[in-house]
C-alpha cells in the first residue's frame, strides 16, 4: 500500500480588475476571491507537512491582495500576459504554486486550484500531474 496525503486549504483575496470585450466586466470592478488548492504526496518534509500553507497563501496574497490584477505583466495583454478573467487568475495562481512545490525536497505536486469569483462562479484549473 501507497501512501499519499492531500491538503486542501482555503484563503480569501480582494482584487480589482477588468476584462476587455466581457461586456460589463470591460469596467474596473472587484471581488473578494476564495482561492482554494489542492496539494499531494507522499513524503512529508522535515516538519512534517507536504507544505506549509501559509507560505502558498502569502505567495499569492503578499503579491495580488488589493491590486488592480491588470498592472501585473501576467495579466496586462500590452506585455504579453492575458486578461485576468477567472481561468487565466486560476491558471497563473496554479503556476505559483507549482514552482513553490518544485523547490521542496520532498517534491509535493499542486493536483487543482479553484478560484471562486461570485457566489455563483468559479473556475478549477488543474494539469496531468507526471509521475
Amino acid at each position: 500500500m501507497k501512501q499519499k496525503y492531500h491538503l486542501v486549504k482555503h484563503f480569501w483575496i480582494a482584487c480589482a480588475h477588468r476584462v476587455p470585450n466581457a461586456g460589463k466586466c470591460d469596467r474596473i470592478h472587484g471581488h473578494n476571491y476564495k482561492v482554494t488548492f489542492c496539494i499531494e504526496g507522499s513524503k512529508l518534509d522535515d516538519k512534517g507537512m507536504l507544505i506549509d500553507f501559509r507560505d502558498v497563501k502569502h505567495s499569492i496574497e503578499d503579491k495580488y491582495d488589493h491590486y488592480l490584477l491588470n498592472d501585473f505583466p501576467e495579466f496586462d495583454v500590452d506585455q504579453g500576459g492575458s486578461a485576468p478573467s477567472t481561468e487565466k487568475v486560476a491558471e497563473v495562481f496554479y503556476s505559483i504554486i507549482k514552482d513553490l512545490c518544485l523547490m521542496k525536497i520532498n517534491q509535493p505536486k499542486v493536483k487543482w486550484v479553484e478560484v471562486q469569483e461570485t457566489n455563483e462562479v468559479f473556475v478549477r484549473y488543474s494539469e496531468e500531474l507526471e509521475n
